[in-house]
């Protein structure tokens, strides 16, 4: 058995977030749909695998894992906002950035129902790490789950996500 396949994410204790007591502690991230609940034209990786994420700055998993965020610095929140736009009746709002290319978000509102759904709906599982970036990096590569727009193969799902995020970016810059 290979290093990667004995600290598989699929392999590690994974539940709702609030059963997590998360830490400033470095690592990295899984998270899964539930059993039984599926994304309108999505396929998840294995188990249900969305997303690989690495927390490695000074609040650590603490801070990471998307659960209760602002979707504007969280690139799996636009992922599954983009997916649910319809379905949450989400209102993305172009957030301007003076220092570097503007930006999108959700409202206040949809960001509440977007956590929600989060919580309702997926999964949580982490490991505990001293090189999250090698670290994630490895498994993104490996399992190529479909919120990750980077690190991995590019399939036509994961095309269809990053245009549909541009779109959106698109439609608020002709709004303005």
């Amino acid at each position: 058995m290979s290093a990667l396949s004995a600290n598989s994410p699929l392999q590690w204790p994974r539940g709702p977030r609030t059963g997590f007591k998360l830490s400033n502690e470095k690592g990295v991230y899984a998270l899964f749909l539930h059993k039984g609940v599926s994304l309108r034209g999505l396929e998840t990786g294995q188990e249900g695998l969305l997303y690989i994420g690495l927390a490695a700055n000074k609040s650590g998993l603490k801070g990471r894992c998307h659960f209760n965020a602002r979707t504007v610095n969280h690139s799996p929140r636009k992922s599954l906002s983009v997916l649910l736009l319809n379905e949450l009746s989400l209102e993305p709002v172009l957030v301007a950035k003076p220092a570097s290319s503007d930006t999108w978000g959700l409202d206040k509102a949809s960001d509440s129902r977007l956590s929600a759904w989060m919580h309702a709906n997926l999964e949580l599982a982490v490991e505990i790490c001293h090189n999250p970036d090698a670290r994630e990096s490895e498994l993104v590569e490996h399992y190529a789950p479909p919120l990750n727009l980077t690190k991995c193969v590019q399939t036509a799902q994961h095309h269809m996500i990053s245009v549909a995020r541009s779109k959106v970016m698109v439609g608020l810059q002709r709004a303005c």
